[in-house]
């Protein structure tokens, strides 16, 4: 009889989640093992310069925030060491058909009183009609503190500090854990009392390895939670 060798976790199905899609894992009822690069040749900050296709939007954030003499803190993050990023693509950020993107979601107040739509709220469409501290916050949100990778997290739930937790911000944190199935799906804020519409988030690219730490990659932001929604999740 043909042995079944019974180890797929979500490890396995992670050359899936890449870049290059695969067909499928398994060709008739033997395992055949395989390995599947998951590593970035190049730092997080490098690496979203390289496919400006998905992170134009992020950059220009990440440039509109450090031209701000305080939040010089900001850029450096990208290539700071041993933490996780949580990587939003255009569709996340500016997308302005996607009713989920922070564009949509963020309305701006026109203020040229030649427009039209003078004194009116309209979507969005550039970082620079939004408070450096808005944009600075939600940069800082999507860092998390540590390394949070297939290889070390599990089926339970935990919370994580992320680079916006301050003394008047202490509920700036995500919420995290792989789903116990043969899948292994990542799962971000998905917590109880999660916002309509807003649970079982999960990266369209998880896992990848950069030289600095460890990269998700999103195509939808994240809220923060209430402290009141943290402690309910405990």
């Amino acid at each position: 009889m043909k042995s079944i060798k019974q180890y797929i976790l979500p490890l396995a199905v992670l050359g899936c989640l890449t870049f290059a899609s695969c067909d499928k894992l398994q060709d008739g009822y033997d395992y055949n093992a395989s390995i599947y690069d998951t590593k970035v040749n190049s730092n997080v900050y490098d690496f979203m310069k390289s496919k400006p296709e998905l992170f134009s939007s992020m950059l220009s954030a990440i440039d509109y925030v450090d031209k701000d003499p305080n939040f010089k803190d900001v850029k450096p993050l990208y290539t700071s060491t041993g933490n996780t990023f949580l990587l939003l693509t255009n569709t996340a950020l500016s997308n302005l058909e996607d009713g989920n993107s922070f564009f949509v979601l963020n309305l701006v107040t026109v203020t040229d009183p030649s427009s039209p739509d003078f004194g009116k709220q309209v979507r969005g469409t550039d970082f620079t009609q939004y408070p450096v501290q808005v944009v600075a916050d939600l940069l800082r949100y999507h860092v998390m503190k540590g390394r949070h990778e297939y290889a070390n997290l599990n089926s339970t739930p935990h919370w994580v500090n992320t680079f916006a937790i301050s003394a008047t911000n202490d509920s700036a944190k995500v919420h995290i854990y792989l789903q116990a199935t043969r899948e292994g799906y990542l799962f971000l804020n998905n917590y109880i009392g999660a916002p309509s519409g807003w649970a079982e988030l999960r990266p369209r690219t998880p896992n990848l390895l950069a030289t600095n730490g460890v990269i998700h990659i999103m195509n939808r932001w994240l809220r923060q939670p209430t402290r009141q929604i943290i402690e309910n999740n405990k």
